[in-house]
């Protein structure tokens, strides 16, 4: 309600926030049996309910529908329903809710906070709900709190602010049925929950006696309370005709009524009725079973009313099935409270066998038949179990060739990945400085050859053996020369692909003796190199097949076989151990293979079971986790 808008009568008292959550569902209790006054009394009411409940579940955000009409709203709440982030989602969580009478689903709200939004069914509304926002923090209290909604959620509807009753002179007609909710909210056990719902009703509907049959883990129905009784006697045989007849009402949706004034004739519908009618005499029987929403009946309700009063009218059945529906969530909390441990899981269990194995849900149900057929086929099938390694095709045919002496390398022919055909010149160095050392070395041996002649002519003995030695060293530093120059050209030593060296890195760069050039492999020859984790090494035999992909082509499967396993684990960075296996190539070489090109490969292993192909190594996580 606005700041400056005078509160109603029926307004809830002030300190609501400070009220018990039993203090605050009487108030709502109190204020929903107040017949309001004209429409703006009507939408008053509607918006203390409102808040109210809001408050009841510890919400930020409120909202009272009908239909697609909003009629009230509180909290933190947007001025219009569309301009929620989570309105797209509001049809779907309202048609759960309609098979369940309440739902929930995450969402957030405007400013990002993490909220439940919960739908709850309001029966006196005409597709009534009280939409509710619920803070994320009280995610472990939601089923309380949604049971909490529950209890209340019966609000006025909107023909009673037309209705005579309703006019400002007339006195508010109590609800016979508010003091049940109220009852059963105060109760923490299942028994004392049990014997206030039927000593409540008999009081509050002036029945002789009620009773209420639950049931059991075996399927039929026993009693647990009968009104103003603490102890009875479930083999008496009144107690035993009445569960007989309400066993027999579960096969009605609606119930059994009998008259007192029904004849035998008539009891052909409902004889267990008929039989219990004879055993009190003239009553009026009137017999509900209570389910959720739609679900199997999981207790009944007999009533038995003095003959010579009236009969329950159908209206009246109707109003009392609806209140009965509010209370049972609460009553099936606290019956399952009551069991073992161990009773409340079969139970749990039994309830999902249920719900799997009856009627609808066939999707569900053929994925569940599709995935027992695949469990047990896994179970009893064999693959074929394929290792996986990383691989890399090598040669053992590999030739470097480098510089012969410190230069510069005057002209590169080749580059990596290039097929070189035997004696092809790949680089040459500069040998204009050792052009210029031959012409020296040249002339300086003429020079001494010269000399040489020249003192056997004149008889110097001695100095024909001087000249003759200069002439020699002169002739071998010549051939020296010279033969430096010739290894100043790197030629291909056999057909082959260069696998190391680029032309434009070696173009003009200086070298010394011994720095290298380019790297030949032989195309012929080659093998691959795998390397198999450490998990899976020791099933990889020598001999075994497998198939062979390359990253440059990925679609052409090449056939390998396993040669030789290294029996030492390697290290590599974070990867783990691996071990080597050399593998040959089944098959004439390809003319696009090339030494040092990488992709997996898949070793034969056997066949073993699918099951263990799939989960043996999550199996082996967990026992190396357990192990101590």
């Amino acid at each position: 309600m606005n700041a400056g808008q005078p509160r109603p009568d029926h307004a809830l008292p002030g300190g609501v926030r400070e009220l018990s959550a039993l203090e605050l569902i009487a108030a709502l209790q109190r204020l929903r049996a107040t017949p309001p006054a004209g429409t703006a009394a009507q939408q008053a009411l509607w918006a203390e309910l409102t808040a109210g409940v809001m408050r009841l579940v510890r919400g930020r955000a409120a909202w009272l529908l009908e239909g697609p009409r909003v009629l009230a709203q509180a909290g933190e709440a947007a001025a219009t329903l569309a301009d929620e982030p989570w309105a797209a989602e509001l049809p779907a969580l309202l048609a759960r809710a309609a098979a369940q009478g309440f739902a929930t689903v995450p969402a957030r709200s405007a400013a990002g906070a993490a909220w439940w939004l919960a739908a709850v069914r309001q029966p006196r509304l005409a597709e009534g709900w009280m939409l509710l926002a619920i803070p994320d923090s009280e995610r472990p209290q939601l089923n309380e709190l949604l049971l909490r909604a529950q209890l209340v959620a019966d609000l006025p509807s909107a023909e009673l602010a037309d209705s005579p009753a309703a006019a400002p002179a007339a006195a508010p007609a109590a609800d016979p049925l508010a003091e049940v909710g109220q009852q059963l909210a105060r109760q923490t056990s299942f028994g004392a929950a049990a014997i206030a719902l039927v000593n409540t009703l008999a009081q509050a509907l002036g029945a002789e006696q009620v009773l209420l049959a639950w049931r059991g883990a075996t399927g039929g129905l026993a009693t647990v309370a009968i009104s103003h009784r603490e102890r009875f006697d479930r083999f008496a045989h009144p107690v035993v005709l009445s569960e007989d007849a309400l066993e027999e009402c579960l096969q009605h949706e609606g119930g059994v009524l009998l008259p007192a004034d029904t004849q035998a004739a008539q009891w052909a519908q409902a004889p267990a009725h008929g039989l219990l009618r004879e055993e009190l005499g003239p009553r009026h029987l009137l017999s509900l079973p209570l389910a959720r929403h739609g679900g199997p009946p999981v207790a009944a309700l007999l009533l038995v009313f003095d003959g010579a009063a009236p009969a329950p009218e159908p209206a009246a059945v109707q109003r009392l099935q609806q209140a009965l529906a509010a209370q049972l969530p609460w009553l099936q909390t606290l019956q399952q409270q009551s069991q073992p441990w161990f009773a409340r899981t079969l139970a749990a269990a039994r309830e999902r066998a249920a719900r799997w194995l009856g009627p609808g849900r066939l999707g569900l149900k053929t994925a569940g038949v599709l995935l027992g057929l695949g469990l047990l086929y896994s179970l009893v099938a064999q693959w074929d179990y394929r290792v996986s390694a990383s691989a890399q095709l090598a040669t053992d045919q590999v030739r470097v060739l480098g510089a012969m002496f410190d230069g510069r390398v005057e002209e590169a022919r080749a580059s990596a990945g290039q097929a070189v055909a035997e004696g092809e010149l790949l680089a040459r160095l500069d040998t204009r400085e050792l052009r210029q050392q031959e012409s020296d070395a040249a002339a300086e041996l003429r020079r001494h050859v010269a000399e040489a002649d020249k003192a056997r002519a004149g008889g110097a003995l001695a100095d024909l053996e001087v000249s003759s030695a200069r002439a020699a060293q002169a002739q071998a530093r010549l051939a020296r020369v010279r033969e430096q120059i010739a290894l100043a050209e790197a030629r291909a030593p056999f057909a082959g692909v260069v696998v190391e060296g680029e032309r434009q890195d070696l173009q003009g760069a200086p070298v010394r003796k011994g720095d290298k050039l380019y790297r030949i492999a032989r195309v012929e020859g080659l093998y691959a190199t795998l390397q198999v984790g450490e998990r899976d090494a020791a099933r990889v035999r020598a001999g075994a097949g497998g198939e062979l992909v390359l990253l440059a082509r990925p679609d052409e499967r090449m056939a390998l076989k396993v040669v030789s396993v290294v029996p030492v684990a390697q290290t590599q960075g974070t990867g783990g151990n691996h071990f080597l296996v050399r593998a040959e190539l089944v098959g004439a070489p390809a003319g696009w293979w090339r030494p040092g090109m990488s992709g997996t490969a898949r070793i034969d292993a056997g066949r073993e079971p699918v099951i263990w192909i799939l989960t043996h190594r999550i199996v082996d996580t967990v026992r190396l986790w357990l192990w101590w």
